[in-house]
């Protein structure tokens, strides 16, 4: 019984694996400058943005102070979206509001390139 109980463990796992797919690629920081600068400096001249003073935040490396500011802090998020199949962009700003205002001390940019049909640049300072 414990061996039928194994061999249907493995078959069910191995069929739920074979389903997991990678939606897009994620990338932040340096990576995003080199890929998508020109998008991100369109995204920065739209709202006058000037982030050389802030502070950055890494959306992983530095999940536990990210998920702080996100919780405490309010802040504006930039975004950036390019529809792949038909070359429209849109660009939008969007203010989150919680219980302490937003210090304007720290940034956090990053893409989500899923591949379908976006390509989603979000800039938000907190």
């Amino acid at each position: 019984m414990k061996k039928l109980l194994f061999f249907s463990l493995i078959l069910v796992s191995n069929i739920t694996l074979s389903q997991i797919r990678k939606a897009g690629d994620f990338y932040e920081l340096k990576d995003l400058w080199k890929k998508d600068s020109v998008s991100v400096k369109q995204l920065l001249n739209k709202y006058d943005l000037k982030i050389t003073k802030l502070d950055t935040v890494q959306f992983f490396d530095q999940f536990d102070f990210n998920l702080e500011l996100h919780e405490k802090y309010s802040y504006t998020s930039y975004v950036y979206v390019l529809y792949k199949k038909t070359g429209l962009v849109t660009m939008k700003c969007i203010t989150d509001k919680r219980n302490l205002p937003q210090p304007n001390k720290y940034i956090m940019y990053y893409c989500f390139d899923d591949y379908t049909d976006k390509k989603i640049i979000n800039i938000k300072v907190f």
